[in-house]
């Protein structure tokens, strides 16, 4: 299966000068904790997430209006390309220990967002033998790589 056939096409997305307050509201317009960033040539330069957001706004003594995208966004962009196989899309999600992965063309202009719960929602078990889609096993392993935490050395 490719990841065109799981990601969901249309995202939204925001881009690095829009404020804190912006990005929030375009999530919660839809009911979403991630979005990519986008420049102004279209490419995904990042991404950030509602915890990226409360994380940055605890550190600053400023307004949601007064902070940008880009002064907490993670720079970091694991990605998925349309025609990749499925496979390949959860073994970058369980590298990158991420739960969603935007889909790109090969100028890196965002065509869609594969998220992990769609993966789920799509999954069967490996005795349907004629499903070429994700197997439960798979989303298992991609879920405890994903949540496997080093383990704190307390002194």
């Amino acid at each position: 299966m490719q990841v065109r056939e799981l990601m969901r096409a249309e995202p939204r997305s925001c881009s690095p000068d829009d404020t804190l307050a912006t990005a929030g509201r375009r999530m919660a317009d839809v009911g979403c904790g991630f979005l990519p960033v986008v420049a102004e040539r279209g490419d995904v330069i990042g991404v950030i997430t509602d915890r990226d957001i409360c994380c940055g706004l605890t550190t600053r003594d400023a307004l949601p209006s007064q902070v940008k995208v880009r002064d907490v966004m993670s720079q970091e962009v694991f990605s998925s390309f349309e025609e990749d196989d499925l496979s390949n899309a959860l073994h970058t999600m369980r590298t990158g220990r991420v739960r969603r992965l935007p889909v790109v063309d090969s100028d890196w202009n965002l065509r869609g967002i594969l998220s992990l719960d769609d993966v789920v929602l799509a999954a069967r078990s490996e005795e349907d033998k004629t499903y070429r889609g994700p197997k439960y096993d798979d989303v298992a392993r991609t879920l405890q790589a994903i949540n496997d935490h080093p383990t704190l050395a307390i002194f």
